[in-house]
């Protein structure tokens, strides 16, 4: 995506050291927050489609979280997981039922017939790969003419207020200049590229789909900083969670959103 971001660390063995309580990741309240948001949106999507012919290619699917959703409304499921560890969780989670398909390699390597799937989603997977346009591009192709390619990422501009709110000004400087992120856990790092609006919404049109919409989830974060939010949250669930609906349909706050959340058709023919 960026001729100049460094060679990224890869991310397989910070999310491998997840995998026992990456559930439990997901009940911090801004991340169940967003979660939430992001499922409302994508679930809208399928309204109407066929459950029993209808297939979901969740790419990165971790443990199984989303796969899991999507098996209990009748979709089959066709996860894409490269970290072992993650892999193997998932397994165990959903391995019995006959609706879920795994399928353990990298987003770029998976080979899958054209245009099987409803829907495609990537949520937080996009960002680890190498290029994320190309990688957007394999999602398109496995979609249905007239299905739907969702991704959710990071957001650069959010994550930059959020460095400058800190006063971790060079560090601010840096993201902008590299559009690379990393994120640390428990001494491990994974490097991340770091997305926009106008980059998301471009790749998604290089992937040539249409009826594109970016939208930002938990503008809040920006607006308020992150430990606010999560009082916030705590204080009025609902309430918030109605604000930030509210705030993600407007598309100049997109990039304030903490994660970003596209959307995406595959044109009908």
């Amino acid at each position: 995506m960026h001729p100049e971001s460094p060679v990224l660390r890869p991310s397989i063995p910070l999310f491998d050291s997840l995998a026992d309580h990456y559930q439990d990741h997901f009940s911090v309240l801004h991340r169940k927050a967003y979660d939430d948001l992001a499922w409302e949106v994508t679930d809208a999507l399928l309204a109407g489609s066929s459950q029993e012919s209808g297939c979901v290619i969740d790419a990165g699917c971790g443990v199984g979280r989303w796969a899991e959703q999507f098996l209990s409304v009748g979709h089959r499921v066709i996860g894409i997981e490269q970290a072992p560890a993650m892999a193997a969780a998932a397994r165990a989670r959903l391995g019995a039922h006959q609706r879920f398909t795994l399928l353990e390699a990298p987003i770029e390597e998976v080979e899958l017939d054209v245009g099987i799937a409803e829907l495609v989603i990537a949520m937080g997977s996009l960002q680890y790969t190498r290029d994320p346009a190309q990688a957007l591009t394999r999602l398109a192709g496995w979609t249905r003419p007239g299905g739907w390619v969702v991704v959710v990422v990071d957001s650069l501009v959010a994550l930059v207020l959020e460095l400058l709110r800190a006063d971790k000004t060079d560090e601010a400087v840096e993201r902008l200049a590299t559009r690379v992120g990393t994120w640390t856990h428990d001494g491990l790092s994974a490097d991340m590229h770091l997305l926009d609006q106008a980059g998301l919404t471009e790749a998604m049109r290089q992937a040539s789909l249409t009826g594109i919409e970016v939208r930002g989830l938990l503008v809040g974060a920006s607006v308020y900083g992150l430990d606010d939010l999560r009082t916030r949250l705590a204080q009025d669930w609902e309430g918030q969670l109605s604000q930030e609906r509210q705030q993600s349909l407007v598309p100049l706050l997109a990039d304030l959103g903490k994660q970003l959340i596209a959307i995406g058709r595959r044109a009908p023919v």
